[in-house]
């Protein structure tokens, strides 16, 4: 996730595809981030109230991704 996360990179860039999966990260009861997988794009929003980044990050590591979400 590290490496998805890492690759958005271009702030306040928009999705070229409709977000397909939401993952919100938590420590206790605080957000810290939120990462939206869209198409072969992502989207990272550091909470609270972070400037969003998009990327598209290598295939593979996404794809590794959603296999795990998947499970």
């Amino acid at each position: 996730m590290n490496t998805v996360a890492r690759s958005a990179t271009a702030a306040d860039a928009q999705l070229a595809a409709p977000v397909e999966a939401r993952l919100e990260l938590y420590r206790g009861g605080a957000l810290l981030a939120v990462l939206e997988i869209a198409g072969d794009q992502v989207r990272w929003t550091p909470q609270p109230g972070g400037t969003a980044s998009v990327g598209t990050p290598p295939a593979q590591t996404l794809d590794a991704l959603r296999a795990l979400l998947t499970r």
